[in-house]
Parts: C-alpha cells; sequence; structure tokens
C-alpha cells in the first residue's frame, strides 16, 4: 500500500468502524498501521473511550479501492467447521511439515 492508500484506509475505518466493546467511534489518532504489503494493510485499533484493542486487515481490490466488507464472496463459517477444526486440532501434533508437503 502506498501512503495515499494508507490514508483512504484510515478513513474508511474511522468512517466505518466502530469499538465492538462500547459501540464509540475511532479517531485518525486511534488508528495505528502495524504493517503492509502491496495489497493489504494490517491496522490497530484502540478505542480513544475504553481503550479496547482491535486488529483489522484491511484488502485493496485489483482496481486499489478499498474493499467494501460487504462484496465478500465466501460463506460464513458454519457450526461444523467449528467442530471440524476442533476435531483436527485434538489430533494434530503440531508438525505442519507433514501438513504442507508429501512427507509420512
Amino acid at each position: 500500500m502506498n501512503f495515499e492508500e494508507i490514508k483512504s484506509a484510515v478513513n474508511h475505518l474511522t468512517k466505518t468502524s466502530k469499538c465492538m466493546q462500547c459501540k464509540s467511534k475511532y479517531t485518525g489518532k486511534s488508528v495505528n498501521l502495524i504493517a503492509t504489503t502491496k495489497t493489504e494493510g494490517l491496522f490497530e485499533m484502540k478505542c480513544p473511550k475504553c481503550e479496547c484493542s482491535t486488529i483489522v486487515t484491511v484488502l485493496l481490490s485489483t482496481d486499489l479501492k478499498i474493499q467494501d466488507h460487504n462484496s465478500r464472496t465466501h460463506l460464513g463459517i458454519s457450526q461444523n467447521d467449528v467442530l471440524d477444526m476442533k476435531n483436527f486440532l485434538g489430533k494434530f501434533d503440531g508438525n505442519f511439515k507433514r501438513i504442507f508437503t508429501k512427507e509420512k
């Protein structure tokens, strides 16, 4: 993300986001940039009222405009998805190499 895209992302976040704890609006001073790539930005938003912190990822669309959260094409996470992950983690031994390669 370049400087203009970062400013646009902060502006978008302050206009569309509220604290999950106390529902207060964020200000530009309460949004901190953590990291960016060409198409993503990782921000910390700290509520100016209750000081609750939230981490947010902002993605740029292919036409370099910030994607609206309503434009997502994937479905939500179902209860079965959560149960599948719980079962997987209950048996998982921590060997990521085996998962992502053909190693047995």
